[in-house]
């Protein structure tokens, strides 16, 4: 027996707290990408000088490529975890996934797609706009976040 496909859009303000919950952990990700590669640039450029504050590192190819790592980073946790399961885990709380506007699950491209054209969740309130509460990002890419329905008490064990 298949699964029947959940068509509730997801609202608002379910969709606004998994973004909060989402932009929490790409901080987290920003923070630990320079916490944990401070030490080895430092070592690298040399000494104990302030290598943010170096202007001539600023300069550099290498800084550049260090400074957008952790964006790339946030994007693949984005896109990894809507083509793997649909969810990040801000939707997994706030119980909402993403998928294919025939309920089917997203693939890589329209996840790499849709995390690029989400510009930072700004395409979310555009889908105040939409009757289907679809964003531009969900449009443009065929896909939609919807409204996982409450599993019944004796389901949630098995």
């Amino acid at each position: 027996m298949s699964k029947p496909l959940v068509t509730t859009p997801a609202p608002l303000g379910k969709k606004l707290g998994a973004w909060l919950y989402d932009a929490l952990i790409a901080i987290a990700i920003y923070f630990l990408w320079v916490t944990f590669t401070s030490p080895l640039i430092r070592w690298i450029i040399g000494g104990n000088q302030d290598w943010l504050a170096d202007i001539s590192w600023r300069e550099t190819t290498a800084y550049q490529y260090y400074m957008i790592t952790p964006w790339i980073l946030v994007l693949l946790y984005f896109v990894y975890n809507h083509a793997k399961t649909g969810q990040t885990v801000g939707m997994s709380a706030w119980k909402l996934m993403l998928v294919k506007t025939d309920g089917a699950r997203v693939n890589w491209l329209q996840a790499s797609s849709r995390a690029i054209l989400s510009l930072f969740g700004a395409g979310i309130l555009s889908s105040v706009f939409n009757r289907q509460k679809r964003g531009w990002h969900d449009i443009a890419t065929g896909t939609r976040v919807v409204l996982l329905p409450d599993q019944p008490k004796n389901q949630k064990n098995s």
